[in-house]
């Protein structure tokens, strides 16, 4: 009798839920629509400004606005078709938002150097009241013919908890280039062409004037403060989501960590700066890569994956015997990352140290160990995905990592051949002494950055693979 009465208990306060009407994705659709399209947009806009290319307006919003259409009609696939113009639009109008933040550089006066910012900074022109609505109103119409144009797909994401993973990995992507810009800066020696700190030259830094970023490396480490106030603002998106969200303790504590992180990276890279110091900089690139490993993390707390994992006890006994080098692996990956920012940063001391050599050195030999273990490790996360069903991403996960440790090893020695031939010393310049600077060795810079930058994804993925088999290890299915 007992037990009839619990059914009977069970039945009526599930039904209701049961029965539930599901809540509306519009808002969180929007969201991982309109940050998703902004960092397309961003990239695209960033490739055809560089110095190099330098694409006029007729050239690079043509293509800007095809970019934004594309990207609008990938993400929205995964939409469902009733609400997808209503997400595009939406989303068009975050992405519109999030755009002011570079779109801006163009809104105000333009001088003809750095010397006339005193007078001109933070001044609007004259255009600027066409300009800024109808950037915004240029991203919704994109958004919208977006959502026209994307025929096809499964538009599977049918919960805030779907939208809101694919949020998460945005703000991955979204985290890359930042990584990838400031690899470039480290590169090309342009860590303090922007003498000011929070500032640059004395403007707001989203109110830099786009003519003045024409000196390369300028347009480098402004563009790098850029792609950081683009990160800030995601992850505070983000974490504003995750806490309002029916997700796990888990996630909203990682959420918050990373905004607090996101903050702290802010405040080292002004402090590099202001204080022209080294160890800073170091200790600004080594945890820029932290701070991405971390996003990743969260992302994968939020996937539909982790959160409905069923237990599984052979592929638990397949993950505890991996445990050992996922643990081990990961500080050593760790280590390899200090040493190769070491040596980076360190050749640029003025005068040169003798601890560059070493680093560089140290780091050359230890990528041996890190290379066999990190193999180890993806070939045991292709195994623990084989010992159970509904882990095909850690399978394929597995095999990535295979390939990009081995094409970051490449990478690794192509950057130390090119550094090691390079006779001349390069000391990092100051603003007032960019125009006597000697030119940025592209070749070199393009081959570093791609190492560091591989580097971090690998670093990721090793975290990311280490994740999952200690939770699979540990058998907890939801937390």
């Amino acid at each position: 009798m007992t037990t009839n009465r619990a059914s009977v208990s069970n039945t009526k306060t599930s039904a209701p839920h049961a029965n539930a009407e599901p809540k509306p994705i519009t808002a969180s659709a929007a969201l991982s629509v309109g940050f998703g399209s902004a960092i397309v947009s961003w990239v695209i806009a960033w490739i055809l400004h560089l110095p190099a290319i330098d694409a006029s307006a007729k050239v690079s919003l043509p293509i800007i606005i095809v970019g934004l259409i594309g990207a609008s009609a990938g993400l929205l696939r995964a939409c469902p078709r009733p609400d997808r113009l209503k997400v595009g639009l939406l989303g068009g109008l975050v992405t519109g938002l999030v755009n002011l933040l570079i779109v801006a550089s163009v809104a105000v006066e333009q001088p003809e150097s750095t010397d006339s910012m005193a007078t001109y900074a933070n001044q609007f022109n004259d255009q600027a009241v066409i300009i800024v609505p109808g950037a915004v109103i240029a991203c919704v119409l994109a958004g919208g013919l977006g959502a026209l144009l994307a025929s096809g797909g499964r538009g599977h994401a049918t919960t805030r908890a779907h939208w809101l993973a694919r949020f998460g990995v945005v703000t991955v992507f979204i985290y890359l280039p930042l990584i990838a810009v400031g690899g470039a800066v480290t590169g090309a020696e342009a860590g303090m062409a922007v003498p000011d700190s929070v500032t640059s030259y004395g403007a707001i830094s989203v109110l830099f004037p786009f003519e003045l970023m024409a000196e390369p490396r300028i347009f480098l480490e402004h563009s790098h403060r850029l792609f950081g106030t683009l990160a800030g603002l995601t992850t505070i998106a983000l974490m504003l989501a995750v806490l309002l969200s029916d997700t796990t303790r888990t996630s909203k504590i990682l959420a918050v960590t990373l905004l607090v992180c996101v903050c702290f990276q802010g405040y080292m890279g002004a402090v590099r700066v202001s204080e022209i110091s080294m160890p800073v900089a170091i200790s600004h690139g080594v945890f820029g890569q932290i701070v991405f490993t971390l996003a990743g993390v969260l992302a994968a707390t939020l996937s539909v994956s982790w959160r409905s994992l069923v237990a599984d006890e052979q592929r638990r006994a397949a993950a505890r015997r991996a445990v050992t080098i996922a643990v081990i692996t990961t500080p050593l990956m760790f280590i390899q990352l200090v040493l190769g920012a070491a040596a980076r940063h360190l050749s640029h001391l003025d005068p040169p140290s003798s601890g560059t050599g070493h680093a560089r050195l140290t780091h050359a030999g230890f990528a041996f160990v890190v290379l066999i273990l990190v193999i180890v490790l993806g070939a045991l996360a292709v195994r623990v995905a084989k010992a159970g069903t509904g882990l095909a991403f850690l399978k394929r996960l597995g095999g990535a990592i295979h390939g990009v440790v081995t094409f970051q090893f490449l990478l690794g020695w192509a950057a130390l051949g090119l550094v090691a031939t390079a006779r001349e010393h390069r000391p990092i310049p100051l603003a007032d002494e960019l125009a006597t600077a000697p030119p940025i060795r592209v070749g070199e810079t393009l081959v570093t950055t791609a190492h560091q930058a591989t580097g971090a994804i690998l670093l990721l993925m090793v975290v990311l693979a280490g994740v999952w088999i200690v939770k699979l290890a540990s058998g907890r299915t939801h937390r």
